[in-house]
Order: structure tokens, then C-alpha cells, then sequence
């Protein structure tokens, strides 16, 4: 009976905990939003007020840029890679959000899309983690990570598949020259 009455008061504290960090939640999941909305849009700088002065992120690429300047500079130049008419959209799917005080670590998924200028597209899943501070009763995003399985992902697959082809058409090539180089050194 004790162990019941322990597990009961344990369960009830953790929901009146729960309740009690849910508007903590939802200003995040409205930064969150603001967040999908600046990368579809590619307005990265609507996000300076959701930063603090020193926020950094390190993107899918492996580059870590410091600054809402920094961030947008690196996005545009993603943007100008991916070619004219391209596009690039992104979907977080976040899990639960821990609290520490005044920081909170959130993280989760994020389903992206890529279309290349060419018409080429990739879908893919990268994972994030957030960290975030609340100054003057505000939530803003200290640090940023987002990352991509560097092994099977749909970008490493289709260079794997032109590799292929590249190397197939070398190899037929190669051997069409050999063999009318050798079936005219028999004439």
C-alpha cells in the first residue's frame, strides 16, 4: 500500500510539473515555427529577436557559424550552390523538451526537403538539439545543431549512383577502344 501511495504522489507531482512548463513549451514551439518559416522563406534575420548576441549553429554541413549575419550569409551561399529556381524547406518534428533552470534543451527531427536548380530533389531526416536561455523572461537560442547520417543519406546515394554510371560508361568506353585497337592490329 505504502508503494502505491509513493508511485501515486510520484505520478501526480510529475503531471502538476508537466502542466506547469507547458507555456515554456509552447514559446518554444513558437520559436520553432519562426524558425521553419525563416528557412523556408530564407529570411533567416526575422530570427535576430529569438537569438542571444553570441548564438551559434552548426549546420548539416559541418560549418559553424556565429551571428544572425553569419547565418544568413551561409544560407544564402547554400542557396546559390543549389543553383537558380531551387528551393529548400524544412519541418521540425520535435521530441520532448528538457528544462534546466533557465536553459532548455530541446530536441527532435526535422524532415527536409532540397530541390536542386536542375530539378533534381532529396528528402531526407536530419536530427537537431537546441539549447536556449531564457533572458528577461524570454526564450532565445543560444546554440544550434543539426545533423545528417553521413552514410546513408538519399545526397551520398545519388553521387554513389553517378560514380557508378561515370565508371560504367569509362569502362564501356574503354573497352570499345581496346577492342577496335586490337581488332585492327590483327588486320
Amino acid at each position: 500500500m505504502k508503494t502505491l501511495l509513493l508511485y501515486s504522489l510520484l505520478l501526480s507531482s510529475a503531471l502538476a510539473q508537466s502542466d506547469l512548463l507547458e507555456p515554456e513549451k509552447q514559446a518554444l514551439r513558437e520559436i520553432g515555427a519562426r524558425y521553419e518559416k525563416a528557412i523556408n522563406t530564407g529570411d533567416l534575420r526575422s530570427l535576430a529577436d529569438s537569438l542571444t548576441p553570441t548564438a551559434s549553429a552548426v549546420f548539416m554541413t559541418g560549418d559553424e557559424v556565429v551571428g544572425i549575419d553569419a547565418m544568413q550569409a551561409f544560407f544564402d551561399d547554400i542557396k546559390q550552390r543549389l543553383g537558380p529556381g531551387s528551393s529548400y524547406s524544412v519541418k521540425l518534428v520535435p521530441d520532448d523538451t528538457q528544462f534546466f533552470g533557465d536553459l532548455a534543451l530541446a530536441h527532435g527531427t526535422a524532415d527536409e526537403s532540397v530541390k536542386l536548380g536542375t530539378g533534381t530533389a532529396f528528402s531526407y531526416t536530419t536530427r537537431w538539439t537546441a539549447l536556449l536561455r531564457k533572458l528577461d523572461g524570454t526564450w532565445k537560442a543560444e546554440r544550434l545543431h543539426v545533423s545528417l547520417n553521413p552514410i546513408e543519406n538519399p545526397i551520398i546515394e545519388a553521387r554513389t549512383q553517378a560514380q557508378i554510371w561515370t565508371w560504367g560508361l569509362g569502362g564501356a568506353v574503354g573497352g570499345l577502344l581496346l577492342g577496335f585497337l586490337l581488332g585492327r592490329r590483327k588486320r
